[in-house]
């Protein structure tokens, strides 16, 4: 049987250590991203296959996302999360060694097996280490852990370069030794059942309170980096810093927000401020450098609720395991999709932009109060 979560208070130390986690976690996208120049140097023969070093490690989250959720009930989140930062921090220094392209390649795929572990056991172990009161703050905390770490790999890169991959690795392997004897035991663990991969996924799938976390970030992702790289056009190279820390603002807030607001209305409203917004932004291009602020707010509220919403819909650490695989499944299918559904909306300019954000932020709405409506009842 799984643990039960029943501190009396919050474990603050080991929340820290584990949202550290979480940013080098973002690092397994960061460090290429930030390094593709390099990369291209490095492999001339890449060509148009060089970004597949970055998309290619959402491959696992996308096929096996909400598998993940059942490794950790198998196997419990302590000994998933330490797997995976032993196999990150070897992977990042084989990386760093200018390895033939298809198996860079290679590497980064199974490197997206050690992201998916971490992202679905860290913030079932978060949980698990806060109070009942606090819970939703430290859940909120942790919806921050992409962009606050993708911004720390930016600064890192800039000072060295492709010395990034190593100081991954070592830093992966320094806070494993670190957070190993801390990591409370059989957090997550649960009967399992032997079944297929559908049958895996109807469990998750079928349960709206497993899903609704899941189809709330669902929708954000299918917008959020394609605002955050393309709303700059708009704003003037200045915006490209700001806009993710207005965003990590908004998640960090509605995270502590929820202490006191079930997560659904912060959801809800985060994109309907966000739509009416948008519609200002494309009518009022005078305001467009203020409302830009609000507006990354509002959208940034959206995953701080929908990481929240793990916990206070599931009490039990081995279904938040399977809510959080399936936040990192869905999450992965709309960073996927972003970026090419979004180029092709800018055929039509800014309108185009504004009024599928629109669109998403409509269905989103719709989504959430159906989905949570069913979770709440059942």
């Amino acid at each position: 049987m799984s643990m039960p979560i029943s501190s009396d208070r919050t474990n603050w130390p080991l929340v820290a250590l584990l949202y550290g986690l979480g940013l080098l976690a973002a690092g397994h996208f960061a460090k290429v991203a930030l390094t593709l120049d390099a990369l291209a140097l490095r492999y001339p023969e890449a060509g148009a296959a060089l970004p597949l070093t970055v998309s290619m490690t959402s491959l696992a989250g996308i096929l096996f996302g909400a598998t993940a959720g059942i490794v950790v009930a198998r196997f419990g989140a302590r000994r998933v999360l330490l797997v995976a930062i032993a196999a990150g921090a070897l992977l990042a220094g084989l990386e760093a060694v200018p390895l033939p392209f298809g198996l860079f390649l290679a590497l980064r795929v199974v490197e997206g097996f050690a992201h998916l572990a971490l992202v679905v056991a860290g913030p079932t172990l978060m949980a698990a280490s806060a109070r009942t009161a606090d819970r939703p703050m430290v859940m909120g905390l942790w919806g921050t852990f992409f962009g606050v770490g993708f911004m720390l790999f930016s600064l890192a890169e800039q000072a060295l370069g492709m010395g990034i991959y190593l100081a991954h690795g070592g830093a992966l392997a320094l806070l494993g030794v670190a957070i190993a004897p801390l990591l409370p035991r059989r957090v997550g663990r649960g009967p399992v059942v032997a079944e297929g991969w559908l049958a895996r996924h109807s469990a998750i799938y079928l349960s709206a309170r497993r899903v609704a976390p899941a189809l709330m970030f669902f929708w954000h992702t299918l917008m959020f980096m394609a605002l955050l790289t393309y709303l700059p056009d708009f704003l003037g190279g200045w915006a490209s810093p700001v806009l993710p820390l207005v965003a990590l603002v908004g998640t960090f807030g509605a995270g502590a927000l929820t202490r006191r607001v079930p997560p659904a209305p912060i959801g809800m409203m985060g994109f309907a401020l966000g739509l009416l917004l948008m519609l200002a932004f494309w009518g009022l291009p005078e305001l467009r450098a203020v409302l830009c602020f609000p507006l990354m707010l509002a959208f940034g509220a959206v995953p701080g609720a929908a990481f929240a919403s793990v916990p206070w819909l599931n009490s039990d650490p081995a279904d938040q395991a399977r809510a959080n695989g399936a936040i990192a499944q869905l999450g992965n299918v709309g960073t996927a999709l972003t970026i090419p559904v979004f180029t092709l909306a800018l055929a039509f300019g800014l309108g185009g932009l504004v009024a599928l954000s629109v669109g998403i932020s409509g269905v989103g709405i719709v989504v959430i109060w159906l989905i949570f409506g069913r979770a709440v009842r059942s």
